[in-house]
């Protein structure tokens, strides 16, 4: 019998070695949350636009920010195991 081969690829909230990402699941989370309140923002007759102006757009940093610290630390911060030396 032969065995399913996996795939290399990694899947949607996945990092490239496989592993569960949940910095990408929050990403996830808050860019649909800052659509949610975009969306109450825009249609809602009593809404306070200024407010949801405000939610939509800490929502959206929320989503984005995050990630781009995230490379950026690890482009300058090497990855270092248990013993402090640097692995790749």
């Amino acid at each position: 019998m032969t065995e399913k081969q996996e795939s290399s690829k990694p899947r949607l909230f996945e990092d490239n070695e496989g592993n569960p990402s949940s910095m990408r699941m929050m990403s996830f989370i808050a860019l649909l949350a800052s659509i949610g309140f975009g969306f109450i923002t825009i249609f809602h007759k009593s809404a306070n636009i200024e407010n949801g102006l405000y939610i939509t757009i800490v929502f959206l940093l929320a989503a984005f920010a995050p990630k781009a610290v995230q490379k950026f630390a690890e482009a300058r911060f090497p990855h270092r195991d248990s013993k402090g030396k640097i692995s790749k």
